[in-house]
This record gives structure tokens, sequence and C-alpha cells, in this order.
């Protein structure tokens, strides 16, 4: 591997930890049963009758104002359910959350035992949206909120993920009735649910912290690797006697179907927040690809047999 290359990998195992502010997705489950006091079973995708009775037992959403919980409809314009009049259960939903719970510590990259306990059901009816925001710490240990988003027909409502800089807009809308989205970032980034323009928007939110630990984890601050990434690239670029292209290896193995950049995993996701910044402000090309090496020849006659386990 070229200098070069040598040290762009250094600097990026020097990151603080793998993973990145935030992680989500469409995914194919087996879907829960969920039972709401006062509107019964719901249908998936929701009927827009369920979605009305919904709203209607549902009270408006408040948000942190300083030391305050207050309602204020130009803020946050939301319906929400209490978790006490929210059952989900399944043969299968234990099974799931656990999966979604992993991917969620995976793609954050926290490598200790965390957990998710359900917090509310909100409902996103037409012209509902919540403005730039934080979330407050709700159970010790917490650390970040995860959102899995219910089959439902609507538009709008993508959520807007904000860090250093950054920003990642996730549309968690499933097209089947077996899919759903699912978003986790940490509490401490800046985020926003933009306006419902036409249905009704369902989502579970849960609280992500660590198990038996009360120690608090805020997002991964890359800042200082983006600067001598972006200074190494723009070496590269200007220099004439090195290569054209540089091979990178990942850390994971990926198939064809799941290479992507969503879908790094783990010290691979982290190096990639660093990377997709850094290339693009160094004006380089940045790609993901399956790499195979093959070595073809004839081989050597060596004059002797040695008999080998």
């Amino acid at each position: 591997m070229s200098s070069i290359g040598t040290t762009l990998l250094n600097i990026l195992r020097s990151v603080e930890r793998p993973g990145d502010f935030c992680t989500g997705g469409i995914r194919e489950i087996f879907m829960p049963t969920i039972d709401v006091d006062g509107v019964g079973r719901l249908a998936f995708p929701i009927l827009p009758v369920q979605a009305e009775r919904l709203a209607a037992i549902a009270e408006a959403a408040p948000h942190g104002r300083g030391e305050e919980t207050v309602v204020d409809r130009e803020v946050r314009r939301t319906w929400q359910v209490d978790s006490a009049k929210v059952r989900i259960g399944g043969c299968h939903w234990e099974k799931t959350l656990a999966a979604l719970v992993a991917d969620t510590a995976l793609g954050l990259g926290v490598s200790e035992p965390v957990a998710a306990d359900f917090y509310k059901l909100l409902v996103y009816d037409a012209g509902s949206f919540f403005v730039d925001h934080r979330d407050t710490e709700k159970v010790p240990g917490m650390f970040a909120t995860m959102v899995i988003v219910l089959p439902s027909t609507h538009s709008g409502g993508e959520l807007v993920i904000k860090h250093l800089g950054r920003e990642v807009v996730l549309d968690l809308r499933a097209e089947e009735p077996s899919q759903v989205g699912f978003a986790a970032f940490y509490a401490d980034c800046v985020h926003e649910v933009r306006p419902i323009t036409t249905g009704c928007r369902l989502a579970l939110v849960y609280n992500v912290h660590f198990v038996g630990k009360k120690r608090a984890l805020k997002a991964p601050d890359y800042r200082e690797e983006h600067m001598r990434v972006v200074k190494v690239l723009r070496s590269w670029a200007g220099a004439e006697d090195e290569p054209d292209k540089l091979i990178l290896p990942l850390e994971h193995a990926y198939t064809p179907a799941e290479l992507s950049f969503s879908a790094l995993k783990g010290a691979d996701a982290g190096s990639a927040s660093v990377l997709v910044e850094a290339a693009a402000e160094a004006d380089c090309d940045l790609h993901l690809a399956l790499v195979s090496i093959e070595e073809s020849g004839s081989a050597e006659h060596t004059g002797y047999y040695r008999r080998r386990r």
C-alpha cells in the first residue's frame, strides 16, 4: 500500500470509537400486534378511521423548554399516546425488538449491553411536525432514541438529524405492510420531523440506555480526523508519484445486495462518516466496491516430494 494509503488507515483507526451519530433504514419484520385503549387492535397499514380514533384519544405532545415541559403548537404539533395505554405483543416481537436494538448499538458504535424501553406512541396527522430540538435523558443511562415508523400511507414526515455541521435526512416510509422504518440517534443530536402533507405517520418511540449503568454517552466527534483526512487527500491529489486510486479495506464482509454507505457496520461506519465528507471537501471521488484478487500462472517443479499432513 502507498504511504498515503497507510497514513489514511492510521488516521481512520484513531477515531474515538466506531459507529456514527445516527443509523436507520427500512426493515422487513414479523409485524407485532398493537392494541390501544379506546381504539382496539391496529391494522397495517393503519386505517384512516383508526388514525382518526388515535388522534381523538391522544393528547397534544409537549416539549422541553429549559427546565419546563410545555405544549406549544408552533414548535410541536404532534399527538401522543402514553405507553400505559399501548400493548405490543406477538410471538416474534421480543426477538424482533432485540435485533433492532442490537443493530442500533452497532450502528452507533456501542459495544456494551443496552436495552430499549417503550416510551410512547406518536401520531402525526396532516400538518403535524416537530421543529429542531434535542431529547432529554428520561431514564438513567439513556444515550439514544430509537424510532420505529409503522406501515401507514402518508407523505412528508422525514426525520432530519444534525450533528457538528452534518445533516442526515431519513425517509422512513415503508412500501410494504410487512416493513417498518427505523432510526436511532444520540440524544444530544438536534433533530426534527418535517411536516406531514398527507395521511398519518405512526411511530413507536423507545429510550435506549445502558444495562446496569448510569453513565451518559454523547455522539462521536470526528472533526479532528476529518481535517487530517482532508489534508492528506489534498496532498495525494496534487502528488505526481502517487497512484490514481487508493483501496482502503473494510473490516466487515458485505454482499453485493447490502453494499451501501448506509449499511456499513461498526468501525466501517465510523470510517465512512469521516471519508464521505472529507473526500467531497478535497474534491476526490469515493466509492464502495467489492474487490477480488486472483493469481494465475504455472506451478514450478521443485524436484522433490515430501509427505505433508
